[in-house]
């Protein structure tokens, strides 16, 4: 409206004096727990892309955008560096996260091609186009491992899907005694009060 009225489009403003409405704060994606986790591996076995996915976030507490583009270049030393997409508009922040023994033997288990070095591609073995597409995959694998609709205590139905590894990682490392400035290192949050979201859901 204030721009209506500066470019002569309107003489009033019929919202002013009009409060926004407070909405319940929405409890995100769903966390997954262990039942989850071992379900889609007894689902989806080594030697698929679809276990690859998983291990591959959580290992790293990535976002899908991150993953889907993650290769062999990537890794050095035993370790996965890059430079996650959010960070390179702020921080420009450089992850560095050692490979641990679940996802070194999916990537172990995957045949290997020197066309192609993403770790995920598409059944036709070529790079996911985008995050949403990789999100999309990701989403019929977990249906595909029988990975129900839950009806949260809001009311609202949640499915388990990719960004849900995210918190579960990060969770994990709570759990094993890892300290915020450590588990940002693994996240790429750049403060503690990024990062409380996903404290906030650790036992």
């Amino acid at each position: 409206m204030a721009f209506a009225i500066l470019n002569n489009l309107r003489a009033d403003d019929p919202s002013e004096g009009v409060k926004a409405v407070k909405v319940p704060k929405s409890k995100g994606h769903m966390t997954w727990l262990e039942p989850q986790v071992e379900m889609y591996r007894a689902h989806h076995k080594l030697g698929t892309v679809a276990r690859l996915a998983l291990e591959l976030m959580l290992n790293i507490a990535a976002r899908r955008f991150d993953a889907h583009v993650l290769a062999r270049q990537h890794i050095s030393d035993g370790k996965l560096s890059w430079r996650p997409r959010k960070t390179q508009r702020t921080t420009g922040k450089m992850l560095k996260v050692g490979i641990i023994p679940h996802f070194q033997a999916a990537l172990d288990a995957m045949p290997r091609s020197d066309e192609v070095l993403n770790f995920l591609v598409t059944d036709y073995g070529r790079p996911f186009k985008s995050a949403a597409a990789f999100g999309n995959k990701f989403a019929d694998w977990c249906d595909a491992a029988g990975l129900k609709t839950v009806l949260c205590d809001d009311g609202r139905e949640r499915n388990y899907r990719a960004h849900g590894l995210r918190k579960a990682a990060l969770t994990a490392l709570a759990h094993a005694g890892c300290t915020g400035p450590e588990m940002m290192q693994v996240s790429g949050h750049s403060t503690l009060a990024q990062l409380q979201v996903y404290l906030d859901e650790v036992d």
